[in-house]
């Protein structure tokens, strides 16, 4: 089985993930940094040079390779759900996990996060809280039918959090 975590930017994906690919203990794999590697380029990079709809295939295309492996933590990139496909992909990986966080917190977080503009680029040139909100609206419930498990991480920290999933996970069948 395979746990998947799911979720917009800076809700805690990676960070959390790591902790709990320690705890449980299993490989933990960030589908964006396989994305960057696999390409030898940064996201923002990729995005500038080849555009969201190239970015989008490639992940699509990672995520078909690692899910041939199991018991693994996956953080996906925030807009990994927006594929039909993808959505089956991770439905059927195993375990979901959709992190989330309000408003401010995400964008606190990008602007603290000294790898924000490699790795996220921006999808509109409006205003950040903008983007956000409108970007939020429309995943939100693709997230949301997804998710068999729901965490605010507004304010745990990510270890606590991957404790909170591990515990849960002990009292899952599949």
């Amino acid at each position: 089985m395979n746990t998947v975590l799911i979720g917009y930017r800076c809700c805690g994906k990676t960070s959390v993930g790591k902790f709990l690919a320690d705890i449980l203990p299993c490989r933990f794999v960030d589908t964006d940094n396989l994305v960057a590697s696999v390409c030898c380029t940064s996201i923002e990079e990729l995005v500038a040079e080849k555009g969201w709809a190239y970015f989008r295939q490639k992940e699509t295309q990672i995520l078909q390779h690692i899910l041939h492996k199991k018991n693994q933590v996956i953080a996906t990139g925030g807009g990994m759900v927006l594929a039909p496909e993808n959505r089956s992909l991770i439905k059927d990986a195993g375990f979901v996990v959709w992190l989330f966080a309000d408003v401010n917190t995400i964008i606190q977080r990008m602007a603290a996060d000294i790898h924000t503009p490699a790795s996220r680029p921006r999808f509109t040139t409006g205003s950040l809280f903008e983007e956000t909100c409108t970007t939020l609206a429309s995943r939100t419930p693709l997230y949301e039918k997804l998710a068999d498990m729901t965490v605010d991480t507004t304010c745990h920290p990510p270890r606590k959090i991957a404790w909170m999933i591990k515990r849960r996970l002990d009292h899952v069948r599949f």
